[in-house]
């Protein structure tokens, strides 16, 4: 017998939460060893206490027919997209593009595969719900038999020794957690009206690549580096939201023994931790904004699904943080839709709508207090749709008091980041980090981005269009786009900036008014240089006429060094005079002028790496001794 096999005929047999007072028992010399079995037996019985006798997930079943018959106007671009997916043929599952990143690194033929064939489940659930006819529920289940079938659940860029592909071992990924919660949420809203042999297919599938694997880190334990291939369980990022939420979210929809299901969420309130380990105490979000759009909407997610499956017992964002980071999203943007591309955002990255949505309705927060607003309901996965469709009762809480109108500045102590928009009538806005270098880190200490209405015209160029092998690789940091040459923050004396994860930094002064904004920061321990005593980066934002932004770089460095001060853009630029520069991007023009004590020259130097190409302007100044340098930004009408 397989050991999935083992497990699972193991949890049948016992109640989860004996078989977790057990394990705690026999495995108190393996604590020793380093092996997990860190669940509270006693808080796995509680919670089952809470829980309906029954699993049930988001929304009502389909057969509830006055309900979706109420919501069939929302639906009707989701049964356009599954009669277009009637005409054609399923894609098969193709071995080959999975093997690809394998075989080149290259992960996009395994990923369009997937989605060719994953995208297809949730229009035709949809539809399906909305009509309750049948006349989609063939597909349904020629989908569904595909798609548990694959030897894989995981993405091929997440199986890099190929041992779910091979049956070896299975443990949950990104998309294997999404793919488990959809399936669980189709069989709830659908039921019996999924065919016998599908529903039986996936329940073995479930078992297989799902709750056995989840069973063994939940009960077992192992190296905190692994926990059976979820190592993401300890993860400080975006992972371990999004698989903590698929994997609960399918045990609440599926799993018919209730304390089963209570191992599952007590699991989730105690792993969940690490994900809020990510974020400072002030909410601010290290991955960036992007990150916090993929990671955060899932910890929504979950904390819908606990408060409505404990009938608000349990409730994620009781946590006066978490309410912190709900707002990082709706407070970093220095403009309307315009947020710093730190990390691997990408470019002009903005807060999910959808996103936005839901924690505007759960905080009631007023109709226009925040730079983001959503314009709608967005179609995104099945679990969020639902929770849109009929959402959640008594799930909400007061409006935060940090929530404010026209907000001149956002400061994110922790970390040192500072959001200085404009005043009333101008367009000139600035973002600047110290620190908050984790998962998805560049090395950007000191970086800065400026605003002006939608566009970016100079600062930080974001991250990458696209990921492959080399992305996370240990020689990631050697991409230009990634290590601080693409960065706008100073080359001294031909060296760069070091792995900005490893650097503290500090920030010895700020000061904000409305009048003007500054903020000084020691960016010392980011260059290893014996000559460098100290290099101080001083932003000071004034909202004066039409505003300006002044960048100083204060150097106290023990001999002669040149010092090239990095101007990224993606636009064109233009020499105007001996220290004086015109970067033109988008329509819109700032003019920058360099003061040094010295005379400077100018050169560009053109990078183009992951689909994100922009150009590096270069200051060269030859440095005698200490001394500053500073570029002033202006806009230009």
């Amino acid at each position: 017998m397989k050991t999935e096999e083992k497990h699972s005929e193991t949890a049948r047999r016992f109640p989860a939460a004996v078989l977790a007072v057990l394990l705690v028992l026999i495995t108190g010399a393996a604590a020793r060893a380093q092996q997990f079995a860190e669940l509270d037996a006693a808080r796995v019985h509680q919670i089952a206490g809470m829980l309906t006798a029954q699993p049930s997930g988001f929304a009502v079943p389909c057969s509830n027919r006055a309900a979706w018959t109420a919501k069939a106007s929302l639906l009707q671009s989701s049964i356009a997209e599954a009669e277009q997916a009637l005409t054609m043929p399923l894609p098969p599952f193709d071995p080959d593009g999975y093997l690809a990143f394998t075989k080149t690194g290259d992960r996009s033929p395994m990923e369009r595969n997937l989605h060719q064939r994953e995208d297809q489940l949730v229009p035709l659930v949809l539809a399906e719900c909305v009509e309750y006819k049948g006349r989609f529920l063939p597909r349904i289940a020629e989908v569904m038999d595909s798609l548990v079938a694959q030897p894989s659940w995981t993405l091929s860029a997440h199986d890099a020794q190929l041992v779910n592909f091979h049956g070896t071992r299975y443990y949950v990924d990104l998309n294997a957690a999404d793919m488990g919660d959809t399936f669980a949420q189709t069989l709830y809203l659908l039921g019996d009206k999924i065919p016998a042999d599908t529903r039986t297919r996936l329940n073995a599938g479930m078992e297989k690549h799902i709750f056995g694997p989840m069973r063994q880190s939940y009960l077992k334990g192992g190296d905190p580096e692994d926990h059976n291939g979820n190592w993401w369980l300890h993860g400080d990022m975006n992972w371990n939201a999004v698989c903590v939420k698929g994997v609960t979210g399918a045990a609440l929809a599926m799993l018919p023994d209730v304390n089963d299901r209570a191992m599952f969420v007590a699991a989730a309130e105690h792993y969940i931790q690490h994900y809020n380990r990510s974020f400072g105490s002030d909410g601010y979000d290290t991955e960036g904004l992007g990150y916090w759009n993929y990671g955060f909407s899932h910890f929504i997610e979950l904390r819908e699904n606990l408060f409505r499956a404990t009938a608000g017992k349990l409730d994620l964002l009781a946590d006066e943080k978490m309410q912190h980071v709900a707002m990082f999203g709706l407070q970093f943007p220095m403009l309307p839709d315009n947020s710093a591309p730190y990390g691997d955002a990408g470019r002009m990255p903005r807060a999910d709508e959808h996103l936005v949505a839901m924690i505007d309705r759960i905080f009631q927060i007023p109709a226009e207090p925040l730079a983001v607003k959503s314009t709608g309901m967005q179609h995104v996965g099945l679990t969020s749709i639902s929770f849109d469709l009929f959402p959640v009762q008594g799930d909400q809480l007061p409006t935060p008091e940090s929530v404010r109108s026209h907000a001149l500045q956002t400061y994110y102590s922790d970390m040192g980041v500072l959001v200085s928009r404009p005043a009333p009538g101008q367009n000139f806005a600035v973002t600047i980090k110290a620190g908050g270098n984790t998962t998805h880190s560049h090395n950007d200490i000191g970086s800065f981005v400026i605003g002006m209405g939608s566009v970016q015209p100079v600062g930080d160029p974001g991250g990458p269009g696209f990921y492959n092998a080399a992305t996370f690789g240990p020689h990631r940091l050697d991409f230009k786009l990634m290590n601080s040459f693409g960065h706008p923050v100073p080359e001294i004396g031909g060296q760069f900036q070091l792995d900005a994860s490893k650097v503290k930094v500090s920030v010895p002064a700020h000061a904000f008014s409305d009048a003007a904004d500054s903020i000084t920061i020691d960016m010392t321990n980011a260059y290893s240089i014996p000559e460098l005593k100290q290099v101080k980066r001083t932003l000071v934002h004034s909202r004066v006429g039409q505003g300006s932004i002044a960048i100083t770089d204060e150097f106290d460095i023990a001999h002669a060094d040149e010092i090239i001060e990095s101007i990224p853009t993606h636009g064109t630029w233009e020499k105007v005079d001996a220290n004086t520069v015109l970067i033109k991007f988008s329509g819109e023009q700032v003019r920058a002028v360099v003061t040094a004590p010295v005379p400077v020259t100018f050169t560009e130097t053109k990078v183009d790496e992951y689909k994100n190409p922009f150009t590096r302007i270069e200051v060269h100044v030859p440095l005698a001794a200490s001394g500053k340098v500073t570029v002033t930004y202006t806009p230009v009408k």
